[in-house]
């Protein structure tokens, strides 16, 4: 049986790392340095996306819905 392959995400910067282009989901950082080079530019860097922060109902409240 095959093993799935999961996805992570990775931000996609600048050649000297100063901005960031975007973020991508790919296998692995080879991966996601190809796919950040046929989509902004050649020469980019590549690095795992920190996670986001969890919203925290009881700090800021419920929304009405």
């Amino acid at each position: 049986m095959m093993k799935m392959k999961t996805e992570t995400l990775f931000e996609v910067l600048t050649f000297d790392g100063e901005a960031t282009l975007g973020f991508v989901r790919a296998y692995d950082k080879d991966h996601a340095k190809r796919i950040g080079e046929r989509l902004y530019c050649k020469g980019v860097l590549v690095q795992p996306a920190k996670p986001f922060p969890k919203f925290d109902g009881k700090k800021f409240g419920e929304f009405n819905r």
